[in-house]
């Protein structure tokens, strides 16, 4: 008769020992794959924010270019104004 323990598997490798090694290889996956799904998303999230970046940054530069403009007209406006003044200055005296 052989002396076999039982739980152990060929000479001295106990079944519970297997057993946590192949429970860590599928942990060890399973948190991989979470972490590409994490990745996966916020690549996607930063491609909308760079996006969303750009636009903004687009529209910035159109408002600056219409502000600019404004206060051209505004100091125009402005000179024409003074010269009216003076010229109602001099009328009245």
């Amino acid at each position: 008769m052989k002396n076999e323990t039982p739980g152990i598997i060929g000479r001295h490798v106990p079944l519970a020992l297997v057993a946590a090694v192949l429970l860590q290889g599928a942990t060890v996956v399973w948190w991989a794959s979470a972490k590409e799904r994490d990745l996966f998303f916020m690549e996607q999230r930063v491609s909308v924010i760079e996006a969303a970046q750009t636009q903004q940054s687009q529209t910035q530069s159109q408002i600056l270019e219409r502000l600019a403009r404004i206060e051209e007209r505004l100091n125009a406006h402005l000179a024409v104004l003074e010269k009216i003044e003076r010229k109602l200055g001099a009328a009245r005296r």
